[in-house]
């Protein structure tokens, strides 16, 4: 079986690597001097589109372009397999820009080159089946499970909710303490260790990737307001003054 993969950067040179290993890939990228990853071959976009799937492993801002300039060379089966950190928007393009008998498989790789160095064991992959049989998504599900993935149904909206905090929250905290410049201590504890490979961690991905999981995850801003109001009832807890000036700002 051949899939392809629309989009070489960081995380679609991992994905199309990591697929090799139990398919032919082939991939589109619009730079072509964006080298392919060994085992995976570059190709135009007429012969990407006959594909039996098509992952878009692009930005999320990116993705109702990529939507246009892809649908024209889709074959009537060839489904569509978005890899987006939100899900709510970029399944309503799909649906929106997309042929109306295109199916259409929305997921979310919960990992990265990064999180994934160590191997896949456990590591999670949400799926919705916006416009999938039960045949094909249970195929896909197996595969996952295959890589040793933790695969999980859930719908765009329910994604999005839980990922405002398991994810978006995670990376506001990380790169909010990565700009105070967290010290490296001798007397570290384990959880400020933590603490510390969180800030190192999360500004690895870019900051287009960090922008996008913030402001086009619908329940994203409501997680922020919350967290800020946190900060604001523990230093009114201390009768800190700072307490004023943060209560202003949630």
């Amino acid at each position: 079986m051949t899939v392809g993969v629309f989009g070489l950067g960081r995380f679609g040179s991992f994905w199309s690597g990591l697929l090799s290993e139990r398919f032919s890939v082939l991939a589109y990228d619009r730079d072509p001097d964006i080298k392919a990853p060994p085992g995976v071959r570059r190709a135009d976009l007429e012969e990407l589109g006959q594909c039996p799937i098509v992952f878009l492993c692009v930005t999320i801002r990116a993705l109702p372009e990529v939507l246009k300039v892809l649908s024209p060379y889709l074959a009537k089966d060839t489904i569509v397999a978005d890899t987006c950190s939100v899900k709510v928007l970029p399944g309503t393009w799909m649906l929106e820009h997309l042929p109306p008998h295109t199916p259409i498989l929305a997921t979310h790789p919960m990992f990265g080159p990064e999180s994934a160095k160590d191997g896949l064991e456990g590591l999670a992959i949400m799926m919705d089946p916006l416009r999938l049989d039960e045949k094909r998504t249970q195929f896909w599900e197996d595969v996952y499970a295959g890589f040793g993935l933790s695969v999980v149904r859930m719908t765009c909206d329910q994604h999005d909710r839980e990922a405002a905090y398991s994810q978006a929250l995670t990376h506001f905290v990380g790169r909010s303490l990565y700009r105070i410049g967290l010290p490296e201590t001798p007397i570290a504890t384990r959880w400020y260790k933590k603490l510390y490979g969180v800030a190192r961690q999360c500004v690895r991905d870019s900051h287009l990737l960090f922008e996008d999981m913030q402001t086009l995850n619908p329940y994203a801003a409501e997680m922020r307001r919350k967290v800020l109001q946190g900060f604001a009832d523990t230093l009114q807890d201390l009768g800190d003054p700072l307490v004023v000036q943060l209560s202003d700002k949630c």
